[in-house]
């Protein structure tokens, strides 16, 4: 029997708490069953509480035999130097594009593709209460539409080659997109531009392709070192699962799985989930990320880390000797301290607002300035 696509929309609909959403979600479902398309509707409405976009985010949903592999998969459209990119050469997720324009970058395609495992034993309902032995339907579709929003890289390993934005439809097959899949250029996506390991630096100022890109790929040292995400993580940057066997659409693409265990707050954006078990919220570390690579955050939706300070410059970059931070105004009483990407610190903290690194090994650490009780976290890179 063939099953039609059926479209949902949901515009302005109630989010967690009963408040007012942001954003819309245009759903097209293709063989999902109806007690299904209930729980991708309830994750959906979850999402449009978070993030703010005036443009509806278009996604199709499809309710295919993945026979184990992988209880979902998530394949973004993207866009790339379009007018008021922050970052140029960098791929954006569709859905991200269009909300930091304000315009529909992509009529007539959808925004990203999620794909659910029809043979999965599947609780579907909404109260985070599923038996012992089933997966938590919207616990699933809430990660996947996180990955649709832009929480996904495009690392690819071929041998002991590592490369960013060569990834080919061909990957994934037999499953296919329902829009063109784009020509990738090997360039970076906006979340694999915060990428970073201590000892090699940003993945994006590696050979790509090449073998030290990798190399840090499987190092299981891999960090995302956006400010935001910094500042709520204590001035640590968020650890990105990178496991010594490339996994293609788990590796580099989400937080550390013994980082963020079940229970932590921040567990949903990991790769692997438990029959049983369920979780309803992103996660402040996830918000955070968000924030980093372009999203609006609805303004009830808070985040548990310090009020960050005004932006900071830090020069030189890479630095060796002493590195100077700059600020837009005058810090009160500033104190500075050097962190590594795991938040250990390397040079104790000092008045003023220059320090040594002469005596740090080569790699990326992170500058910590604090005043007034608050903070700023500036990574920089060690020659």
């Amino acid at each position: 029997m063939r099953w039609w696509p059926h479209t949902a929309v949901l515009l302005l609909a109630l989010g967690q708490s009963g408040r007012t959403c942001a954003t819309g979600f245009s759903i097209t479902y293709e063989n999902v069953p109806a007690d299904a398309q209930s729980a991708v509707a309830h994750a959906a409405d979850i999402w449009s509480g978070i993030v703010i976009s005036n443009v509806p985010i278009k996604v199709k949903v499809s309710w295919v035999p993945l026979f184990g592999s992988a209880l979902g998969l998530t394949l973004p459209n993207g866009r790339r130097d379009f007018a008021g990119a922050p970052e140029p050469l960098t791929w954006y997720a569709t859905a991200l594009a269009n909300s930091i324009t304000g315009t529909e970058l992509d009529p007539g395609e959808d925004d990203f593709d999620v794909f659910l495992d029809a043979t999965a034993d599947w609780y579907t309902g909404t109260d985070g209460m599923p038996g012992s032995g089933q997966f938590d339907l919207v616990s699933i579709v809430l990660h996947e539409f996180g990955h649709g929003l832009g929480f996904v890289g495009l690392s690819k390993k071929d041998g002991a080659i590592g490369s960013l934005g060569t990834l080919q439809a061909s990957d994934f097959a037999p499953l296919t997109t329902s829009f063109p899949w784009p020509q990738l250029d090997t360039l970076p996506s906006i979340f694999d531009r915060y990428l970073d390991q201590q000892q090699n630096g940003p993945f994006t100022l590696m050979d790509n392709p090449g073998t030290q890109l990798g190399s840090v790929m499987t190092s299981g040292q891999v960090y995302f070192n956006g400010p935001i995400a910094m500042a709520d993580n204590g001035g640590v940057a968020p650890r990105i699962y990178a496991p010594s066997t490339f996994a293609l659409g788990s590796s580099c693409v989400h937080l550390n799985e013994s980082t963020y265990p079940n229970g932590d707050p921040n567990e949903l954006m990991t790769p692997f989930s438990d029959p049983g078990h369920a979780d309803h919220w992103p996660g402040p570390i996830c918000i955070a990320m968000l924030q980093d690579i372009g999203w609006t955050i609805a303004p009830d939706v808070g985040i548990h880390g310090t009020a960050p300070l005004a932006a900071a410059t830090i020069y030189p970059d890479p630095a060796t000797e002493v590195v100077h931070l700059a600020t837009p105004t005058p810090m009160v009483a500033p104190r500075i301290r050097v962190i590594d990407l795991g938040g250990r610190e390397v040079v104790a903290a000092r008045s003023g607002m220059e320090t040594d690194v002469a005596s740090l090994s080569a790699g990326t650490y992170v500058l910590e300035l604090r005043s007034e009780g608050r903070s700023v976290h500036v990574p920089f890179i060690k020659r």
